[in-house]
């Protein structure tokens, strides 16, 4: 990768003045692509992916909470099989970004005779990357050339698309287990309730008061666990919200200056004609797909977590002992703040961040179109 990279600056520096804006585009976007890929790379030898993936798998994922209860068996399952359609469209859409990127360029040649022996003379070839090496142009060895491009465009998909599964896939579980967490608060014990009171108003009318009676000390014991149970579960949730947000905070954070950056430019290369639609349109696409399911499963996880104060609230607290009042009171603040994954350890990746990134990408691409009208 880090010798694509040289090769796409060496490319640019020699033939800087001989590329059209459209070439000029095509190059920026492949040496966009393959900083990206570095720096996905490189996440995955840290130290940190591993422990955040075990833990995730022998800790956190729901099947190892199903003595729980019906309801998780039931939740676990349905998780599951969301987890195994989105696995699918992940992978159908690295294998059509794929084609796509590539298709074009191989029909081109195809049709010109790049592939007849021998091959036409003074024929312009054509490719999906471009790059150079001392001594190497990608004319003098097309067959090498085509199939490296097909391989890198392929990983690049691959390693884009199986990086956003799993984190799209632990997002799922942490939105799990906050509806089992709501659900657990939901399903507290009541307190019983003794024969009503009757009571006369001054005008003669009458109205009946509930009585409402209050915990005894082993109904209070109970209680005491089931809260205890309750925070360590909420403790548990936020520290991996937090372990995502520290992991996959740099790359949402990435991902965001990469979608403001290509979004713009792939819009404008999908404007230079049919043959650049069909290569770019599957990649716009894609990356614009990418930018709302990222957004929307955490919007998820903040909104359902926005439910958990609402529920903490509502416990019978007036008829509990002093001692789970006071627990109460302490749970009740700790899950005032909803839980977000943060971008950078600054933005919350959400809705309205999206909202922002799309207004940029499209000031930008008005501007390049506007410059390039002036030219």
């Amino acid at each position: 990768m880090l010798l694509h990279l040289f090769g796409h600056f060496m490319f640019i520096y020699c033939r800087f003045h001989e590329l059209d804006f459209t070439m000029l585009g095509d190059v920026y976007l492949t040496m966009i692509f393959t900083c990206l890929i570095i720096f996905r790379f490189s996440l995955l030898i840290t130290e940190g992916y591993g422990k955040l993936f075990w833990s995730y798998l022998r800790e956190f994922h729901l099947s190892h909470f199903k003595h729980r209860g019906e309801y998780v068996q039931q939740l676990c399952e349905k998780i599951d099989r969301l987890s195994y359609l989105f696995t699918l469209y992940q992978i159908a859409l690295a294998m059509a970004g794929t084609v796509t990127f590539n298709i074009t360029a191989f029909v081109i040649n195809l049709s010109r005779g790049a592939f007849r022996t021998p091959r036409p003379e003074n024929i312009t070839l054509e490719f999906s990357v471009h790059f150079m090496w001392p001594g190497f142009t990608i004319e003098d060895h097309f067959y090498f050339t085509s199939i490296d491009n097909l391989f890198n465009s392929m990983l690049f998909g691959v390693s884009l698309c199986m990086q956003d599964l799993f984190l799209c896939l632990m997002i799922f579980q942490l939105i799990g287990h906050i509806k089992v967490l709501v659900k657990t608060l939901r399903s507290f014990p009541k307190p019983q309730r003794g024969a009503p009171l009757e009571y006369r108003r001054r005008n003669g009318s009458i109205y009946m008061v509930d009585i409402v009676k209050n915990f005894n000390a082993q109904e209070n014991e109970t209680i005491r666990k089931l809260i205890k149970e309750c925070v360590d579960h909420h403790v548990m949730i936020v520290s991996f919200s937090d372990n995502i947000s520290s992991f996959f905070g740099p790359m949402l954070g990435v991902n965001y200056l990469y979608q403001v950056i290509c979004l713009c430019i792939m819009l404008m290369q999908c404007m230079m004609g049919p043959a650049a639609m069909l290569r770019y349109l599957t990649l716009t696409l894609g990356t614009l797909g990418q930018l709302l399911q990222f957004s929307i499963i955490f919007e998820i996880v903040g909104v359902e977590s926005e439910k958990l104060k609402d529920e903490v609230y509502f416990l019978p607290w007036e008829s509990m002992s002093v001692s789970n009042q006071k627990a109460i009171l302490l749970f009740l603040r700790r899950v005032q703040t909803p839980i977000h994954v943060m971008a950078m350890g600054m933005t919350p990746v959400g809705v309205k961040t999206m909202g922002n990134i799309i207004k940029t990408t499209f000031s930008y691409y008005a501007f390049l179109r506007t410059s390039q009208g002036l030219k």
